[in-house]
């Protein structure tokens, strides 16, 4: 067998082949160019829907490369939105009224968290043998919260007004999450307010109990975060908007209903021990903005002085605005 016509024979048929893909790769359309966003969040539960979008290719069908950025907490969040370091981040909903109401071109893209009274994600905790029956029993009491003026501190003191009490004769405390079980058992505030994955593993260790859900206080469901922008960036990449928001929808609705498959993702994100992510009250996400959901935290965060004035919901909506 002559080895050298066979040797001669495969580079011809090689370099005919590599003409043929050269050919078609020459007179096949060219696939269009992916626009980069750099987003930005805190890990939480309410990323799953991003992450699963990110994990199932839902932003490169739709013509988006994501790049995610995690941040410490929710300050470094907005100061790389308005500092231009990133695009689009996730933030808690009274950051962005707090911002917008103070000339902070916030501009909110899609909805993220929203609340269920039925399985609440946070609480007021106390010691599991504590008098209070109450929140009218906080009155004159010391209560810790993460941030004064944030949702649960708004809540709390609604729900306390509209039982009859004053909220006003609460003394606050501002105490880290990760630090607050210690403080409640220590006895150096009487109650704190609490969220997942905290609130669970507290629980779990039989010294304490939640008096009611924190945000009871509020008259309707509400948003509790929500995807954001500058107002600068949505109006000069609208398209570009539109489609994140139309890809969190669809995830949001896939996260919604499948959190065994969409937990690891959040997991592994965040770094979070699987067991107590496993065991925390899961939070579920808005499919679309209400208006109606994000009004009431404004007007709470007026009456209570965490903003000058209130305002209409519906001037903090990037896009076209719901009927």
């Amino acid at each position: 067998m002559d080895f050298r016509k066979i040797s001669r024979s495969s580079f011809r048929l090689s370099a005919a082949l590599v003409a043929l893909f050269a050919a078609s790769a020459a007179t096949a359309p060219a696939q269009p160019a992916l626009t980069t966003i750099h987003f930005i969040s805190s890990a939480s539960d309410d990323l799953r829907p991003l992450l699963y979008a990110q994990s199932a290719g839902l932003f490169q069908k739709a013509g988006l490369n994501v790049v995610v950025d995690k941040a410490a907490s929710g300050g470094v969040v907005a100061q790389a939105i308005v500092g231009g370091a990133d695009d689009i981040g996730k933030a808690s909903l009274v950051s962005l009224i707090a911002g917008y109401a103070r000339g902070v071109p916030f501009a909110m893209i899609a909805p993220s968290a929203i609340h269920l009274k039925d399985d609440a994600n946070s609480g007021i905790m106390l010691p599991a043998n504590s008098p209070i029956k109450s929140v009218l029993d906080l009155q004159g009491k010391v209560v810790g919260c993460t941030a004064i003026g944030d949702i649960g501190y708004l809540g709390t003191r609604a729900m306390i007004d509209s039982m009859g009490g004053d909220s006003s004769t609460v003394k606050w405390v501002e105490i880290p999450i990760a630090s607050l079980a210690a403080t409640v058992e220590q006895g150096r505030v009487v109650a704190g307010l609490t969220t997942e994955p905290y609130m669970s593993k507290d629980l779990a260790s039989g010294k304490f109990r939640i008096l009611t859900d924190m945000l009871n206080g509020y008259s309707k469901p509400i948003l509790e975060s929500a995807f954001f922008s500058t107002r600068d960036y949505a109006a000069k990449n609208h398209d570009v908007v539109v489609k994140f928001a139309k890809v969190m929808s669809q995830a949001a609705a896939y996260a919604n209903t499948h959190v065994n498959e969409t937990l690891p993702l959040m997991v592994s994100f965040s770094g979070m021990d699987p067991d107590a992510a496993a065991k925390m009250h899961k939070t579920q996400t808005a499919l679309s903005f209400d208006p109606s959901a994000l009004q009431p935290v404004i007007d709470a965060a007026a009456k209570y002085q965490i903003i000058p004035k209130t305002f209409s919901a519906r001037d903090m909506l990037a896009l076209p605005k719901p009927d």
